[in-house]
């Protein structure tokens, strides 16, 4: 199995939204530019992710999206368990999700979740990892119990 998890690409800047709903905050032009060349580099590496995995939040539904539409046929699934106040834990409640039949699945969320998932599930914790706006790790199951980091691309 693959899991890709990718960080939401380039969103408008958390000060300005201080008063304002943190969900939905858009992505910038710079944004959907590199969710558009992230959706790319998937598209043509994995053309048959099984499904899609989204936040709740805009940032990260719109680059999921972007994402979906260069997939044939691919289930786009939006979770709160994943929504940048849940950390590691929503992403643990999400592995079930990952466990299913499905042969490639990308999970698009936020900082610092990915990073402590990737570093949970790869290294026991031991890996030093900060995962960028607009970056994509992909990760393939070596065994039932290890996953092997196999590629980590900056967009």
């Amino acid at each position: 199995m693959r899991l890709i998890l990718v960080r939401h690409a380039k969103a408008e800047d958390r000060e300005k939204w201080i008063d304002k709903d943190d969900l939905k905050r858009p992505l910038t032009k710079k944004g959907v530019k590199q969710a558009k060349r992230i959706a790319k580099y998937i598209g043509k590496k994995y053309p048959n992710v099984d499904a899609v995995i989204s936040s709740l939040a805009l940032r990260a539904c719109d680059t999921a999206k972007y994402i979906t539409k260069k997939q044939a046929h691919c289930t786009f699934i939006p979770t709160p368990n994943i929504n940048p106040e849940e950390g590691i834990e929503g992403f643990l409640r999400n592995k079930d999700k990952m466990e299913e039949d499905w042969q490639t699945l990308v999970v698009v969320g936020h900082e610092p979740s990915i990073s402590e998932f990737v570093r949970f599930i790869c290294a026991k914790g031991t890996l030093n990892l900060r995962v960028s706006k607009g970056c994509v790790v992909e990760l393939e199951r070596e065994n039932e119990d290890n996953w092997v980091l196999v590629g980590l691309n900056n967009f």
